[in-house]
Formats: C-alpha cells, sequence, structure tokens
C-alpha cells in the first residue's frame, strides 16, 4: 500500500467515523461554594445509541424501577458496567445534533432546603465556529449525595464565539 492509498483511507475514516471524545471522570468530586457534593461518572459526546431528544432524568435509588430504568438507560449510552449508587444519579442528554461543537456538563448543584437544584450547562458553538460534521449526542452522568430530595433542573445555554 502507498503512502497515498494510506493518508486517502485515514481521511475517509475521519470524515465517516468523527473524532471521538470519551471521559470517565468517577473519582472526580467537585464542591462549589454553596453547593452540595456531586460526583461526575461518565461524560461523553459519542454515546452506543445517539438517538435522543433533549432531556434530564433522575432516579432513585431507593426505588427499584429507577435503578432498573437506570441501568437499562446507562447501558443504552455507554459499553461500560452500570454503576451501583446511593441516592440520586441523573443523566442529562443535550439531543442528537448533526455536528461536533457541542457540550453538556453540570455547572452547578445545589442544595435548596427541601429540594436539590442542578444548573445544567449547554454549549453550542457560534456561526464561525469550525465543527466536525457528524452525529453527537452530548450526554453526562452525575451522582448526587445521598439524600433522596426531589430534583429540581436549571437550564443554561451559552452559544460560544470562536472569531
Amino acid at each position: 500500500m502507498n503512502t497515498k492509498s494510506i493518508l486517502f483511507t485515514v481521511l475517509t475514516l475521519t470524515l465517516f467515523l468523527g473524532c471521538t471524545s470519551s471521559t470517565t471522570t468517577d473519582k472526580e468530586i467537585r464542591v462549589l461554594e454553596n453547593s452540595t457534593t456531586y460526583k461526575i461518572i461518565k461524560s461523553s459526546l459519542y454515546p452506543i445509541d445517539t438517538r435522543g431528544e433533549k432531556e434530564f432524568l433522575i432516579y432513585h435509588s431507593d426505588i427499584q424501577s429507577d435503578v432498573e430504568a437506570f441501568d437499562t438507560e446507562f447501558k443504552r449510552l455507554t459499553d461500560e458496567e452500570t454503576p451501583t449508587f446511593e441516592g440520586n444519579m441523573i443523566i442529562a442528554k443535550s439531543g442528537e445534533k448533526t455536528n461536533g461543537g457541542y457540550k453538556i456538563s453540570v455547572a452547578d448543584v445545589v442544595d435548596a432546603g427541601q429540594f436539590t437544584e442542578v444548573t445544567i450547562l449547554l454549549e453550542s458553538p457560534g456561526a464561525e465556529c469550525i465543527t466536525t460534521m457528524a452525529l453527537t449526542n452530548p450526554y453526562v452522568v452525575v451522582e448526587l449525595s445521598d439524600d433522596h430530595k426531589e430534583v429540581k433542573f436549571i437550564e443554561k445555554n451559552i452559544t460560544v464565539d470562536c472569531d
């Protein structure tokens, strides 16, 4: 195989498969000022199943149907073993996107008394941004502290300026 053939093959695979980005930070625990403890379990742009709409899902470890639903959804997104958890688990998904440049993250988790307030940050590329042409569906899986409180989501959308 000559150099041109190898280069063509690599470029073709990159074009069709896109670049992958996956982060598992199972040891990352964040505590911000006036915030409660939470742990990022998994974050990725490319789930196993890229279909889906934007949704923020909450699962309670003290409700067996929630534990089973979390197991099903986690396996649909990843090829990893489903983690066990105490408290609440969140899966936040930005929904299917036709190109790269989109991100989803947890900006803050606050104990607001009777409930836990989770701020989800959705980033999208600006008009001048150069992005990959690949289907993405950014998601983040987060474990909250063992309090079984009701969870309320706050959604913040930002557009990244690439000028």
